[in-house]
């Protein structure tokens, strides 16, 4: 089995037999307690904001109770290509991990190519880098994106 997050990430089935999956994901659970203790660092050590109630990764409750508007996926495609023919300055970088199968890039990649003309490749960029859903933890892909976001904003 390949993570959902993170396709490079393998692990084993422990219910090959099921034709429903029994477990986690082995890309993503993994990282539950490093980035809820970053979190919980960030908002009450370095910021000193200390809210009521605890900090939960991936509350499943606050998941199901998302308002999506008029379907049940976000879209955005249509704001995007009113604020490109309104302000012809922005400049838009779209970045996904190669290996992310939660929001893989192709998707993406067939919605930019799809932008009226006016949304040229020096003002709209799509960036694909290795690793997953984060693939920013990878230090090699996380250099090449502030590189990158660097030159977008000269």
């Amino acid at each position: 089995m390949t993570g959902r997050y993170d396709a490079s990430v393998r692990g084993d089935d422990p219910f090959p037999d099921s034709s429903f999956f029994h477990f986690g994901d082995q890309s993503g659970d993994a990282l539950y307690a490093p980035l809820t203790s970053a979190a919980v660092d960030l908002t009450t050590r370095r910021l000193n904001w200390r809210p009521d109630g605890s900090y939960q990764l991936g509350n499943g409750s606050v998941e199901r109770a998302w308002d999506f508007g008029r379907g049940m996926k976000p879209e955005s495609i249509t704001e995007l290509r009113q604020i490109l023919a309104l302000d012809p300055k922005l400049k838009l970088l779209v970045a996904h991990g190669l290996f992310d199968l939660a929001t893989p890039y192709f998707g993406s990649k067939i919605q930019l190519d799809q932008l009226p003309a006016f949304a040229a490749p020096d003002r709209v960029k799509l960036v694909v880098y290795p690793g997953g859903h984060m693939f920013y933890a990878r230090d090699a892909s996380r250099q090449a994106f502030r590189s990158e976001v660097h030159a977008l904003m000269k």
